[in-house]
Order: structure tokens, then sequence, then C-alpha cells
């Protein structure tokens, strides 16, 4: 049978002190009490300063919930008699769900002090309003920077186009004009992504990789840039520096980002180009629609 409990003095999910927890993976109300089933029971080890839920854990502040095999909240005793949790643990199949975003994988931890969110798996998945973020390896995300880090095979997945690389980082969207220090701060929507290291973007059709890159999802403009080649059809280009843009479906490829007049390496190799000519039977076909 699960036990069930409602935890006021200590807040599993978050203090009420702190600020967003995670990827807008925020409480709707911070105050309400935290409510904790476990269907192996919660065990408080008082000398070691943990509780430990364990067995289908599940842990829930408003609309905000966290699901793990295991969960573990590390505090502190405060001069005032009270409770400080700096951080929790969750262990195996871990879900994190809020209004706005759902991220999933085996392992997550939450640091408090520095407002900081690791999640690992094989893969570990990120899905937001905008899209989707999978690694193979980590999920970071630094609240107080408002950026996420994903480690080892990253892709991102965004209204039909898709960026992989070895690490993507995310940039959110800054809050709204107007909105003071103490409001709730949206922090779930992407900005742009940028990725570094065996980088591939595909976009209606073409295939652009390079050493690294650059997608604002604002304009759908992408960057990429370093030994840079373009696959279209069965065209093939290569140069130094190239600019997508992803929602006219056009690439253009330059020597270097300074033909291209945007900052970045002066030098890269010269611009070429391996242009296939298509079948003949499909040229005929095509003409003839």
């Amino acid at each position: 049978m699960s036990m069930r409990f409602y935890v006021l003095a200590l807040a599993l999910l978050a203090p009420s002190c702190v600020q967003a927890q995670t990827l807008s993976f925020r409480s709707d109300d911070p105050d309400k009490p935290i409510e904790v089933v476990a269907d192996r029971g919660i065990e408080w080890r008082q000398e070691e300063k943990r509780f430990i839920a364990r067995g289908s854990a599940r842990a829930v502040q408003g609309d905000v919930e966290v699901l793990a095999d295991e969960l573990i909240a590390h505090y502190r005793d405060t001069e005032d008699g009270g409770t400080d949790v700096y951080r929790v643990d969750a262990l195996g199949n871990v879900t994190i769900k809020s209004a706005g975003e759902t991220a999933t994988g085996s392992a997550a931890v939450y640091d408090f002090e520095q407002s900081v969110l690791v999640m690992e798996g094989s893969p570990v998945t990120l899905v937001t309003v905008d899209g989707t973020v999978t690694a193979y390896d980590t999920l970071q995300y630094w609240e107080q920077e408002n950026v996420a880090v994903a480690e080892g095979n990253a892709t991102a997945v965004q209204d039909g186009q898709k960026l992989t690389a070895d690490t993507l980082t995310a940039r959110f969207k800054e809050p709204a004009a107007g909105q003071g220090s103490d409001a709730p701060q949206r922090s779930g929507e992407l900005d742009r992504l940028e990725g570094f290291g065996n980088v591939r973007l595909e976009s209606k059709g073409d295939i652009v990789l390079g050493d690294r890159g650059r997608y604002d999802l604002g304009s759908g403009i992408a960057t990429l840039e370093g030994n840079v080649r373009i696959t279209s059809d069965r065209n093939q280009m290569s140069g130094g520096f190239a600019v997508v843009d992803t929602n006219k479906g056009v690439s253009t490829l330059y020597a270097s980002a300074t033909e291209a007049g945007v900052p970045g390496p002066g030098k890269a190799p010269r611009v070429r180009a391996l242009l296939v000519p298509r079948p003949k039977g499909v040229t005929d076909s095509a003409e003839s629609e």
C-alpha cells in the first residue's frame, strides 16, 4: 500500500524562498504543501539529514510533478529550527512535468544553491512548447543564465527543422519587460540554439554540415562555419561559412564569415561545388508536369 504524506516544513520540490526550479518546472503555488507518494514508503534518516521515498515515488506541488523509482531530499538544519533543502536526487525512470515542459531520463539532480538541474540518460529528453531536445549523455539547465546544455549526440527538433551536434546549447527568451524579480518568469520559450562539434542541420530536404552552428528560432536563420558542406538533392557544395534561411529554404555558401558580412573567422577553404545532374528520365518527367 502506498504511503501518502503532506509535507509542510520540507519542500521536496523547491523551498518557497527559491525561484524557478527548472525550465519553467515551477509550481503555480509555491506555498502549497508537497504531496509525496511512495509504494515502498518514505524513510527519514536524521543523522544523514535525508528523506528517501522509494518505489514509484511521486512528488507533486501545484502543477509540478516529479516521478522516479527513488527520490532523495538532502537538507540541513536552520538557525530558526527549520530545515533547508539544498539538493534533490531523482533516481530511475525520472520524469519531471510542468504546465509547459516534460523532461525524462534515468537520473536527475537539482542543486538549489547553484540553481542547476542535471539530468542524464540514454537518452534524456526535454519536450517544450517549441520543440524537443534529446541527448545521450546529459542535459543541464542553468536557471540563472537561462541556458540549457545537451551533450552526447544532442538533437533539437522544431517545426520540421532538425539540428544535431556533439553539444547543443539552448538559450531561452528573457522574461517579458516589466516583470519584477519576484514575478513568475517564463523560461521555456527557446530563443536560439548553438551547436558545437559535428553539427548537422536538416531543413526542407537540405543537409548542412559544419564544425559549429547557430540557429535563431525567431528569424529562422541558421549559420554554420568550419568545413561546411551542403547537400541539396544530389548536389554538393563545400566552403567555410553558410547562411541557411529555413523559412524560405534558401542556403547560401561563402568562403568565410567575413565574406558573408557577419562576425567570425576570416580564414576558410575556398568555395567549391559538386553539381550532380539528375537522370534524364526524372528530368523529362519533371519538365512535363
